[in-house]
Formats: structure tokens, C-alpha cells, sequence
């Protein structure tokens, strides 16, 4: 019978025969009950001791830490190490590829030339697993995951914060890596793993290292990848670009209190599969940088329409203007969808102005008002540039009327008045000049 049992029982009982109802009668009946209520719960801690030590018997013992700790002047370093043979591949991308990265694609993929003279083979990458994602002074990077090429070999070092007040020995190896390093690859590492880490420096007194440059993937993977993906998490890019779909992978979002589990418990267990997490997504970063140069440099049969066009959008804003043409015309004959192909014609007839072709310019327009023809919208814009066409560079005033006329949802309804009426005089003076 459980404790509360007891008292209930005890709480209903009625007065016992031959008591009697007078003071010293009641009070040695409450002592009496006192008694016996102090001797239940004496009774049932005692049963609470019992089944916890039978519990503490049958628990295993804690499993320890995967990796090493050495003693460093700063105090004790934990970390965990691999290496990664040269055919290792993330998904179906190699990633021994990384360290033939030309540095110019590089620099074109980020839009960033000052990545243009690095090694690619002193390539660091970089990714941290944190108590929080605010990024202030509270918030721990309790993993700092890094990974570099050895010869063709990736070694992926892990650095392990066991308790809080053991940052400075982390710090000091990664500020040795990143002055061993030609630039820092990371995904959203600009915006928050680099920041986040440099506040740390700072609030522990250690000097700041200085990468020599920072390239962020996940600005490039954005303007390649969106267009056809929608969302550009890591795990996106792996399952839908790279191939690869991770198995019990743990949630971002269990991470922090794993830590402050192991932080409690010491188990090492705990925290192994926030180190596998962190390990797939730093040999992520290395098959992704694979797989855009290789998207960058060669045009090949499987490449997805979307990302072909989005290619030729990077090459234009990295004044790369051949090889826009080249993946934008790729892009219009990939048989995409609908919206990509007239995107993709917008795009090549946009380049063909610009290099005076305007006759190509006039067959991609219209080619591109057939394939946009149930889209009234993205149909208007190319309506507007025939309108312009026809009226500026054919002298064709006919046409360019059909056009003008159609130009509304683009540029609205006054302006498109204003066009069709400018047209119209035009027409009326060349029909007097035909006239003549």
C-alpha cells in the first residue's frame, strides 16, 4: 500500500473503542497517529534508498569520450580525430576533387576575387556546433569542427569542449590551423560560426586570428541551387545535389542539450552523435565546393536546366559574359520546365543586346513569348522588349503596336498608353512618308 493510501486510510478512521473524547485523551491520540505517520514515511524513504541503489547497480558506466585529451600549456585539449581516403565520396561526389578547385572559378563562384590567389590545397574547413543559436556572449561553441587536406587525404579534427572554462586551448589550435590555411570554407560561416568565434577570442583574451580570405558556400549554393531547391540547407544540398541521405542524422535542434547532458554526465555516448553530425558536415563542405566548380566549369548532359540558368546569372554578375551565353542558351534548350526555359531566353536575349546581335536578340524573344505565352506576366516583358525592338531598332511600327499593346502588366497601364500612342504617331508619319 503506497504512502498516500495509508493516510487516507488513517484520515477515515473513526475514534478507536474506549477512547474517550476529553483534552489528554485527544492529544495522545494525535501523538499516537504522529507516530505512526512518521514511521510510514521513515518506511518509504527507506524503500526509495532501497530501489535507487538496485537502479545505481544496473546503470552501465558512463562510456568515455571517443578521441584524446592532451595537456597543453593553456590547459587540457580534447579532440577527435580521422582521416578520409582520396576515393572517399559524400553521396556520389568524390571529394578529393577540392584540391584541384581552380582558384578563378572560385573567385567567380563567390563573386569574391580575392579568393583568385589562393592554394586550394591549404583549404580549411570549418564548421561549429553551439549551446544556442543567438550567437551572443552566452552562447558556447562546445565543437569546432576542422578538416583539411593532407596530400589527397581529408583529416577531419574535432575539438571537443567538455565543460565550460576550457575554450583557451581550443582556440589557440584553431587560430594554428587558420594561420596554416590559405582561406576558411564554411556554409553561413560569414554570418554566424565565424562571428561567433571571433567573440570568443576576444572574451578570452586570445588573439584573434586572421583568415586570409573566407569563402562561403552557402552564398554560392544560393545563387546556384535556389532556383531549383527552394531551400538551401546543408541537408537539402545533400540529398538532392550530392546524392547522399544521412541515417539517424540527430536533430539541430537536440544539439545544445546533449551537450549539457554530457556536461552533467560525462557519458561519452551522449554527445557521439552530435560528433558524427558535425564530421558528415564538414566532408559536406568539401563535396559541395566539388560539385559547383565541376557545375562552373563543364557543361555536362545531367546538369538540371535551373541550375545551368542559375550558372549563367553567377557568370554575369562575375563579368564572365561567354560562358553566360554558353549556360544560358544550355538552360533554354534543357527541356526544363516552362518557367525556366523562358527565364533562360530572357536571359540569352538580355546578353545578346548587350553584344549588338539584335537579330539573335529578335528569335530569342520570340521564342521566349511562345514558351511564355500562359504566363501573362513573365509574357508582358517579353511583349515590352519586342515593343522596343520593333519601334527603336526595326523601324517596324506595325509590330511594335501588337507588342505595345500587350506591354500592360509589365510597365502598366499609363506607361503602356503612352507607348502605344507614341507608336501610333510614329506609324501614321511613316504611312505619310510611304504615301509620298
Amino acid at each position: 500500500m503506497s504512502l498516500r493510501a495509508k493516510l487516507a486510510r488513517l484520515r477515515s478512521a473513526g475514534p478507536g473503542p474506549g477512547t474517550g473524547t476529553g483534552t489528554g485523551t485527544g492529544q495522545a491520540r494525535v501523538a499516537r497517529l504522529r507516530g505512526m505517520i512518521a514511521d510510514m514515511i521513515a518506511d518509504e524513504q527507506r524503500r526509495l534508498r532501497e530501489r535507487r541503489v538496485v537502479r545505481e547497480e544496473h546503470r552501465p558506466p558512463p562510456a568515455p569520450l571517443p578521441g584524446e585529451s592532451i595537456e597543453t600549456p593553456e590547459g587540457p585539449l580534447h579532440r577527435i580525430f580521422q582521416y578520409l581516403e582520396p576515393a572517399h565520396c559524400h553521396g556520389r561526389v568524390p571529394i578529393a576533387g577540392a584540391v584541384d578547385a581552380r582558384p578563378a572559378t572560385l573567385a567567380k563562384l563567390a563573386l569574391d576575387e580575392g579568393l583568385s590567389g589562393i592554394d586550394p590545397r591549404g583549404l580549411l574547413f570549418v564548421d561549429t556546433e553551439t549551446t544556442g543559436l543567438s550567437g551572443g556572449t552566452g552562447t558556447l561553441p562546445f565543437l569546432i569542427g576542422l578538416a583539411w587536406f593532407e596530400d589527397e587525404s581529408l583529416r577531419v579534427e574535432q575539438l571537443l569542449l567538455r565543460r565550460p572554462g576550457e575554450e583557451v586551448p581550443m582556440l589557440r589550435r584553431l587560430a594554428e590551423r587558420i594561420d596554416a590555411s590559405s582561406a576558411l570554407v564554411s556554409y553561413n560561416g560569414k554570418s554566424y560560426d565565424w562571428p561567433l568565434l571571433r567573440n570568443r577570442f576576444v572574451l578570452n583574451r586570445v588573439p584573434v586570428a586572421a583568415p586570409a580570405a573566407h569563402l562561403d558556400l552557402l552564398h554560392c549554393a544560393r545563387r546556384v541551387f535556389k532556383r531549383r531547391l527552394g531551400r538551401v540547407r546543408l541537408v537539402n544540398l545533400e540529398e538532392r545535389v550530392l546524392g547522399m541521405r544521412r541515417e539517424r542524422d540527430v536533430d539541430g535542434s537536440e544539439i545544445p542539450a546533449l551537450f549539457w547532458e554530457l556536461v552533467r554526465g560525462g557519458d561519452g555516448n551522449v554527445i557521439a552523435p552530435v560528433i558524427e553530425h558535425n564530421a558528415n558536415d564538414l566532408i559536406a563542405l568539401a563535396a559541395i565546393l566539388v560539385q559547383l566548380c565541376e557545375l562552373y566549369d563543364e557543361l555536362r548532359p545531367e546538369h538540371e536546366p535551373a541550375d545551368r540558368l542559375g550558372v549563367a546569372h553567377v557568370a554575369v554578375r562575375a563579368a564572365d559574359v561567354e560562358r553566360a551565353a554558353r549556360y544560358a542558351d544550355a538552360a533554354a534548350a534543357g527541356g526544363g520546365p516552362d518557367d525556366v526555359t523562358a527565364d533562360a531566353l530572357w536571359l540569352a536575349s538580355e546578353l545578346a543586346r548587350k553584344r549588338g546581335d539584335h537579330q539573335a536578340r529578335e528569335t530569342l524573344l520570340h521564342r521566349g513569348l511562345e514558351v511564355a505565352a500562359a504566363d501573362e506576366r513573365r509574357a508582358a516583358r517579353f511583349h515590352l522588349a519586342l515593343a522596343k525592338h520593333y519601334e527603336h531598332q526595326v523601324k517596324d511600327f506595325d509590330r511594335a503596336l501588337v507588342h505595345a499593346r500587350a506591354s500592360d502588366l509589365e510597365e502598366g497601364t499609363a506607361r503602356r498608353d503612352h507607348r502605344v500612342a507614341r507608336v501610333l504617331r510614329k506609324l501614321e508619319r511613316a504611312r505619310r512618308q510611304r504615301a509620298l
